[in-house]
């Protein structure tokens, strides 16, 4: 358990939310890292609560944009 002392911190819960914010941008972040062709679609499904996991699932496995 956490001490009741640390949970009644403003900096833990900060901590927390920030820490969840980041782990909702993950698809787009990682997206974004892999130059991806189809970020928009990515994207779209991440801002969609439901449709998180897909977004995270073509943010790792569709292709990247051709270098020329």
């Amino acid at each position: 358990m956490i001490p009741a002392a640390v949970t009644d911190s403003w900096l833990f819960w900060l901590a927390i939310i920030d820490g969840l914010a980041a782990v909702c941008i993950l698809p787009a972040v990682i997206g974004i890292a892999r130059q991806l062709e189809g970020i928009g679609l990515v994207i779209c499904l991440n801002v969609i609560p439901v449709g998180w996991p897909a977004a995270l699932f073509l943010a790792c496995m569709m292709p990247r944009k051709q270098i020329r």
